[in-house]
């Protein structure tokens, strides 16, 4: 719930806002593939999704002003998205993914 209040609102356009509020579903989706088959335990899935959808959170929140007017300026020049991300946004994302990364192996033990 915090990942649709954090950074759905701040999406530019109604397309941003869908596919990001559709983030959460995907990665249940892939939790829920990865229960059925790979044979995980659901704690362990749990752990996952929840750590992985945190560490994004983590990684964007601080940064979504900046994102938007940069997904902003790049749909009105037909620019690709992969320039939208600002660099220190993507430096706290990396951190973010590591840190939580490791609290999950931590907690899978």
């Amino acid at each position: 719930m915090a990942f649709l209040v954090l950074l759905v609102p701040g999406m530019p356009t109604r397309a941003y806002r869908i596919r990001t509020a559709l983030v959460p579903a995907a990665a249940m989706l892939f939790g829920v593939g990865s229960y059925y088959a790979k044979h995980m335990e659901a704690a362990t899935v749990l752990t996952m999704y929840s750590t992985a959808i945190a560490a994004i959170m983590m990684g964007i929140v601080g940064h979504r002003r900046e994102l938007a007017r940069r997904l902003t300026e790049l749909q009105e020049n037909g620019g690709s998205e992969d320039e939208a991300a600002p660099p220190a946004m993507l430096a706290q994302l990396l951190v973010s993914i590591v840190v939580f990364g490791g609290l999950t192996l931590w907690a899978v033990r």
